[in-house]
């Protein structure tokens, strides 16, 4: 299969590369400059020239593949505006293929509400409800979704945790540093979690699907509060680790504000993609991410 992914030099994106090419793939990665395509070389991915600002240098090329992997994003003041124009000129280039374009949009748990008190869990059923910063997502499965050019498949992963990257990471770095992790959470707040290699596979299983409408939850770990797993990370070090809850920045514009999902407190059901998809994270407790990630 021949697949094309934006964002492939990210922490998600890199994994996802990795996985397919692990599973037989032939990858083609966008390459905005020389060190991406040099990454995405070593990967052992063919590097295309484009970038996501300018959806004409590159959408006529993916829209030639069997499928488009989508995890790019440019996290500027205009990343919706970006976001929105370049799956548009995508859906646009897919017009005239004898087969809808399948494409994997990544969306993400920050779609979803802040879990009530009454003990409902977040599926893939819970309307969504994004923060500000990325309401824009929404509006963007449901351009994709309308009409018979593109077959979507949407991947809402969690906190994502990398070696270097993500909640688990930025807590370790924190430890070492000064015992004193900066967050929007509080100690209860809840946090879904899921450990990057096993949200890869998660995008795999997906591409393989013959009934490629579908919307699934990545989550590994359904809940954990922020105490609990910085008294993980702790014992993990022998050190303490102090949570200390940050509030918004004065003046801060909501649209530009990507750090207020680490606020919301979720909790989800995470047996949709193991039972219609046979997922099974291999990092699926606590204490086995903790050891992978936290060195």
């Amino acid at each position: 299969m021949d697949v094309f992914v934006t964002g492939g030099t990210g922490g998600i994106g890199s994994a996802v590369v990795r996985h397919l090419i692990e599973d037989g793939c032939q990858v083609i990665g966008l390459a905005r400059s020389g060190s991406s395509s040099e990454k995405l070389r070593a990967l052992g991915a063919s590097a295309y020239p484009g970038d996501l600002r300018q959806p004409e240098t590159w959408v006529d090329r993916a829209a030639t593949c069997d499928a488009v992997i989508h995890t790019g994003a440019t996290f500027s003041d205009d990343m919706g505006k970006v976001d929105r124009i370049a799956m548009l000129d995508l859906k646009k280039a897919a017009r005239h293929r004898k087969q809808p374009l399948k494409i994997i949009y990544t969306g993400g748990i920050w779609l979803f509400p802040q879990t009530s008190d009454s003990g409902d869990l977040l599926s893939e059923k819970t309307p969504f409800a994004p923060l500000p910063a990325f309401r824009f997502m929404t509006e963007t499965i449901k351009t994709l979704s309308a009409g018979t050019d593109v077959s979507l498949s949407v991947i809402h992963p969690a906190l994502v945790c990398g070696p270097d990257f993500g909640p688990i990471a930025e807590m370790t770095a924190a430890l070492k540093s000064g015992g004193k992790f900066e967050t929007r959470a509080n100690g209860q707040t809840l946090w879904p979690l899921v450990e990057v290699t096993d949200l890869a596979r998660l995008y795999g299983l997906v591409l393989k699907q013959n009934r490629f409408r579908m919307s699934v939850i990545g989550s590994g770990i359904s809940e954990i509060s922020v105490d609990h797993l910085a008294a993980h990370i702790s014992a993990r070090h022998g050190k303490p680790l102090d949570i200390i809850p940050q509030q918004a920045p004065d003046g801060q514009n909501p649209d530009l504000d990507w750090a207020a999902g680490y606020a919301l407190s979720q909790s989800v059901n995470n047996t949709h993609a193991r039972r219609i998809l046979g997922w099974t994270p291999e990092h699926a407790t606590i204490e086995d991410l903790v050891v992978t990630l936290s060195k």
